[in-house]
């Protein structure tokens, strides 16, 4: 381990394939995630309610460390690495890489979002959020896991907040996408934002790339030339999102959310503070009425996380404030640093103050999640 607190705030894991089909209530099982071999263009294909949410590139949430080469067709997804499907496994990733904690976030489960079916969308959130807590539970002063938010049912998605707190989860996810029909500045999402303030638990937006839900990835796929999608139209969806919540007043009405911005890189934040804060100047008659800065709500509320390899924290830390940054691993996914992210996080941070470079390797993920009991566990 190094010297330095290490922590993980956005790894993945592969939830078994028959996760849903086997828990979910025998009348949803047909319509819930579920994954068919199609022997003829070689892909897992993951399928809902009837249809395709992913026809292909299932093997990137887990075989992170192999080739990039056809993304791993022709690899089931069983076989993907055995670190995403086992808590012992992970463990022993973790001593591998020198990261003391990992915070976990799905992988099937990432399809949650598009379901069109409030009360399937609920049910399918539960059987995750219990598999996932049960998964932590094996390593509990390791691995700290993030429930799924069924925001297709608002008022059921208030409940479930609570709900993951009794299960020990560290936080509530959702994608940076309009559910039902909603964007996420809609004040038909407040009580879940205001939930997830009186649980004292983050909100953590965490994009998928795919078309099963409306966005870029939807909207803009015919206007982005091939291999770009996941590079650009993680980052739109976020950027969208973010801009929203604030010139929209959400962050001013939920003044104690926490929010994590992850999986689209973070040396983009500058530029977006200083652009939010100029055109509030101008636009503010459009905008809901704020009592700050665009930039000061995400300085008060937001982290956003950076990959191990960029280059743009050490120049942006005081700009946008140290406590903001966090990183994340990506393991097991396919694009992954691995192995070696520690090493390429630490060499590619060198240059930060001590206490900026603490923050972004791990303590600022300790105060977005609460795992302060965790740290003075492991650290022990």
């Amino acid at each position: 381990m190094t010297e330095i607190l290490v922590v993980d705030a956005d790894g993945h894991v592969c939830e078994p394939p028959d996760l849903w089909s086997s828990n979910l209530p025998p009348s949803m099982r047909e319509e819930g995630i579920a994954l068919r071999w199609n022997a003829e263009s070689g892909w897992d294909e993951c399928w809902a309610e009837g249809r395709i949410l992913v026809n292909r590139g299932l093997p990137g949430l887990g075989n992170a460390g192999l080739s990039y080469e056809n993304f791993g067709q022709g690899m089931h997804y069983e076989d993907l690495n055995p670190a995403g499907f086992d808590p012992e496994e992970r463990i022993k990733v973790l001593d591998a890489e020198g990261i003391h904690i990992s915070v976990l976030y799905p992988g099937l489960g990432l399809k949650l979002g598009g379901l069109r079916d409030p009360a399937l969308a609920v049910e399918s959130c539960k059987v995750y959020n219990d598999w996932i807590a049960d998964y932590a539970r094996a390593a509990p002063t390791r691995l700290a896991g993030v429930g799924a938010l069924p925001l297709q049912d608002p008022e059921q998605a208030v409940q479930e907040v609570f709900r993951i707190k009794e299960l020990g989860l560290v936080g509530g996810f959702c994608r940076p996408n309009p559910y039902g029909g909603e964007p996420l500045h809609s004040r038909v999402f407040d009580p879940v934002w205001s939930a997830l303030e009186e649980a004292d638990l983050p909100l953590a937006f965490h994009p998928a790339g795919v078309s099963d839900m409306d966005g870029t990835a939807l909207r803009m796929a015919e206007l982005m030339a091939p291999g770009t999608q996941h590079a650009v139209g993680l980052l739109f969806d976020q950027y969208m999102t973010l801009s929203n919540l604030v010139y929209a007043g959400a962050m001013e009405r939920h003044p104690d959310l926490k929010v994590a911005v992850l999986e689209c890189g973070g040396g983009w934040i500058g530029h977006w503070m200083d652009r939010l804060n100029e055109f509030h100047d101008s636009y503010k008659w459009a905008a809901a009425p704020l009592s700050m800065k665009p930039s000061e709500y995400f300085q008060r509320q937001c982290v956003v996380s950076f990959d191990p390899g960029e280059h743009t924290h050490k120049l942006l830390a005081d700009f946008a404030g140290e406590h903001t940054f966090i990183w994340a691993s990506d393991f097991p996914h396919n694009d992954a640093k691995y192995p070696g992210v520690v090493d390429e996080l630490l060499e590619h941070s060198e240059g930060m103050s001590d206490s900026a470079r603490a923050g972004l390797v791990g303590t600022n993920a300790v105060a977005l999640y609460g795992i302060e009991s965790m740290v003075e566990s492991v650290l022990q």
